[in-house]
């Protein structure tokens, strides 16, 4: 009769360890799946921005005209001493 208390004992134990284990994968399993919406709404708000970054992109495509003019090219030497007036900054900063 010992004996079989005893594996009684030993069965209700495990079967306390497995319903504890089973709640607590539940619980996992619950913040698992809050994490899988939060991304799949940060998914869908990254993949709408680019959607509209690649609309905005085409509309300044577009609108842009090329030039060949003396204009471009005072806009290309002033763009140069800007770059250059930049990197001398950054000199300066890292010194």
């Amino acid at each position: 009769m010992s004996e079989l208390v005893e594996r009684l004992r030993s069965i209700r134990e495990k079967m306390v360890r497995v319903i504890e284990e089973r709640r607590e994968l539940r619980e996992r399993l619950a913040a698992l799946n809050a994490t899988d919406r939060e991304r799949i709404q940060q998914l869908d708000v990254l993949r709408a921005r680019v959607a509209e970054l690649e609309k905005e992109n085409e509309v300044l495509r577009a609108s842009r005209t090329p030039r060949t003019g003396p204009d471009t090219l005072g806009t290309k030497q002033r763009i140069d001493e800007l770059v250059n007036e930049i990197d001398h900054c950054l000199e300066l900063l890292n010194t």
